[in-house]
């Protein structure tokens, strides 16, 4: 990892649309921060809503919501 990422770590339980919007929330203030959810590593300048659940879920936000709705 590139240590000019701060890491951060998020409660147990956090679902990606949380920690995705957190890491927008860091982005907005300048920082580089990085996490891992699943296993999968996301960094806040370059985090997408539905580039984060393609690579946590095979799927857009969109196609995740939809699956879980069936």
């Amino acid at each position: 990892m590139d240590n000019k990422y701060e890491y951060v770590e998020f409660l147990l339980g956090s679902n990606i649309e949380y920690v995705v919007n957190r890491l927008f929330d860091y982005r907005e203030k300048g920082k580089l921060v990085v996490t891992k959810f699943n296993g999968t590593r996301l960094y806040s300048d370059t985090v997408t809503m539905d580039e984060a659940y393609k690579a946590i879920t095979g799927m857009t936000k969109t196609e995740f919501e939809k699956y879980l709705s069936n």
